[in-house]
């Protein structure tokens, strides 16, 4: 994916885990990452607010038209899974950008060859074998950097405490020394993770019919950055007015969305965000923490992928209006795994409560 165009995406079961694995170069929500760069595993991110490791949400693989660093380039996006840590303006979020060149020693400079992974085997790519057992430790749990190892089998790793003692219940029935591997990380699952599904990325479609006239556009764009200090009286006449939920963000970003109304992201270099609502919008991007250039939009999560992920329905479930998130505009060249901005845009406490 690149250019400026929008390109929305939408959720597809996989039959086929090995379509999961890196060499595949997926975008995908939930399950393990798909480490694009095997080695230089960053530690796994922790929530700010409970301290629990966060767990990996989605990846984007989104390379650059060139042959260098850069060629292969994917975006990891992990969240907290606790719904209490998304509160007054928390940010229990965390995203990362990987790079590596066209010729790397991971990943051979031919396509894998189609219908591969159909019949279950994997493509001639350099590295597949390496790319999870023989650079570094995975968590059997999360999918993440495993420093810790079980102290008595020697055969599964893992991130933290925390997930050793998540996974002791299952793990404790096979806990006996053995020469055998433990199954690829995309081959396993547990039930802390997100549930994963496969992305197809598609162009937005234009606009069939335009059912705000330019002139609502014009007072929506207008008072769209005063709707956070409209008394209840202004609110109420916007509502009759507009005829939708009284935010006139909402009423642009619904029609927007309803040219496809299933996509759970959007994805366009350097544009903006399309936002939900125009509360809780992130107002200052700070600059590349590598290079100390700006910052761009490069994708957006919406609402919707809650649905399709059936969370946020338990008594401390997640729930959001949107997950934006902004990456190197330069698109340094980095041989580590390097922190980007998101942000987390969190409904009105006053929506929250209806």
């Amino acid at each position: 994916m690149a250019g400026t165009a929008v390109e929305v995406g939408f959720t597809d079961k996989l039959e086929n885990p090995l379509l999961f694995s890196p060499e595949y170069f997926p975008s995908k929500i939930g399950g393990h990452p798909a480490w694009l760069n095997p080695s230089n595993l960053p530690l796994v991110p922790t929530c700010p607010y409970c301290t629990d490791p966060l767990i990996f949400f989605a990846q984007i693989y989104a390379g650059l038209d060139r042959p260098g660093n850069g060629y292969h380039r994917a975006i990891f996006l992990f969240c907290c899974r606790r719904g209490s840590c998304y509160k007054d303006g928390q940010q229990p979020i965390k995203a990362f950008r990987s790079q590596i060149a066209a010729d790397n020693p991971y990943y051979g400079l031919q396509d894998v060859p189609e219908g591969d992974a159909d019949t279950n085997t994997i493509g001639v790519n350099k590295s597949f074998a390496k790319s999870h057992n023989g650079h570094m430790a995975i968590c059997g749990v999360c999918g993440c950097r495993a420093p810790l190892k079980c102290s008595k089998c020697h055969q599964v790793a893992y991130c933290s405490k925390q997930h050793q003692k998540f996974d002791w219940q299952d793990h404790k029935h096979s806990c006996t020394p053995s020469k055998t591997l433990p199954l690829p990380s995309y081959l396993t699952k547990s039930t802390l993770l997100f549930r994963e599904f496969d992305i197809m990325i598609e162009r937005e479609k234009e606009r069939e019919k335009e059912n705000l006239s330019e002139e609502l556009l014009a007072k929506i764009k207008e008072q769209s950055s005063e709707y956070s200090t409209m008394t209840a009286a202004d609110e109420e006449s916007l509502t009759k007015e507009y005829g939708v939920d009284g935010d006139p963000v909402f009423t642009k970003f619904k029609e927007r969305v309803s040219r496809d109304p299933q996509q759970v992201l959007r994805y366009s270099r350097h544009d903006t965000p399309l936002w939900p609502t125009a509360a809780n919008r992130c107002e200052t991007v700070p600059v590349c923490g590598v290079c100390g250039g700006e910052r761009s939009f490069e994708v957006q999560f919406l609402p919707t992928l809650l649905y399709v992920l059936d969370v946020g329905k338990e008594s401390d479930g997640v729930d959001w209006a949107s997950i934006v998130v902004w990456t190197c505009r330069e698109d340094c060249e980095v041989d580590e795994y390097v922190e980007e901005f998101c942000w987390v845009q969190q409904y009105p406490a006053e929506t929250k409560s209806k």
